[in-house]
C-alpha cells in the first residue's frame, strides 16, 4: 500500500508538472500571430531566421524578439530597410504593404 501511495505521489507531481509547462510553455495562435506566420512564411523568413524552434540559423532567433527591448517601429524599418540599421546586412528589403509589415513588426515584438 505504501508503494502506491508513492507511485500515487510522484505522477501526480508529473501531471502538475506538464500542466504548469503546457500553460507557459505553449503560446496560442491568434488570429493576428497567424496572419503573421502567414506572411513570414510565405516571404521566406524562415529560410535565415528561427522562431519557435523552425527555421533557418542564418539570421538572429526571432523566437524572443519581444525581449529585445526593440519597438514596432524599430521592427518596421528593420523589416523594410535592414540596412538603415545595419549597414550592410545580408537581410533583403521586404516590400510589405503598411497593413502586413504592421502585423508581421507586432507579432514579432510580441514574442517573449
Amino acid at each position: 500500500m505504501k508503494n502506491f501511495k508513492i507511485t500515487a505521489l510522484i505522477f501526480s507531481v508529473f501531471l502538475f508538472a506538464v500542466f504548469i509547462f503546457a500553460i507557459n510553455g505553449a503560446k496560442a495562435m491568434t488570429p493576428n500571430s497567424a496572419k503573421a506566420m502567414k506572411i513570414i512564411k510565405a516571404k521566406g523568413c524562415l529560410s535565415c531566421h528561427t522562431i519557435n524552434g523552425s527555421g533557418g540559423s542564418v539570421g538572429p532567433n526571432l523566437s524572443k524578439e519581444g525581449l529585445s527591448g526593440h519597438s514596432v517601429k524599430w521592427l518596421k524599418v528593420q523589416i523594410a530597410d535592414p540596412g538603415k540599421h545595419f549597414p550592410g546586412s545580408i537581410m533583403p528589403q521586404f516590400n510589405l504593404n503598411a497593413k502586413r509589415l504592421n502585423e508581421v513588426a507586432q507579432y514579432l515584438e510580441s514574442l517573449k
